[in-house]
């Protein structure tokens, strides 16, 4: 991927990704964490980093201005996990409905790029299927392509 994004810091097990977003607000540091779920699945969290520095707040609006490039950036984290835990499926899904709708809204722009290196599938009613334009999915798995 490259589209700008913000400079990434990934710890040694490549499960927890930092970065900080810049904008009117100053520097908001954000965490982005890989969590095993089950099997060979992981759920991926974000959001920002709470105030004693050890968990991330991923109800917490920052409006600091840079949704494209923070949501890039958390992007951008696929690929070093992926590199290190082939093999496994990402889930994804929003705190709220609205930020589900914001994260669809963003894969569809950028479906053509996520498909080249990506197999995006989307999950409606309990149905898991090929990620399509215009369904109001209420999450997303995420399996690199190989």
């Amino acid at each position: 991927m490259d589209k700008e994004k913000y400079k990434v810091r990934a710890q040694s097990d490549h499960l927890t990704f930092e970065f900080l977003s810049e904008g009117p607000k100053g520097s908001i540091p954000k965490i982005v964490v890989y969590q095993h779920m089950y099997e060979n699945f992981y759920n991926l969290a974000f959001g920002d980093r709470n105030s004693s520095g050890e968990i991330l707040d991923d109800l917490i609006t920052t409006n600091n201005g840079d949704t494209d490039l923070v949501l890039l950036t958390v992007a951008s984290t696929l690929f070093d996990f992926f590199e290190h835990y082939e093999g496994t499926i990402v889930f994804a899904q929003g705190s709220t409905h609205s930020r589900n709708r914001l994260y669809r809204r963003y894969l569809t722009i950028f479906l053509d790029i996520i498909q080249q290196n990506f197999i995006l599938f989307g999950e409606l009613e309990g149905e898991i299927e090929r990620f399509k334009v215009g369904k109001d999915y209420s999450s997303f798995y995420i399996q690199k392509k190989y």
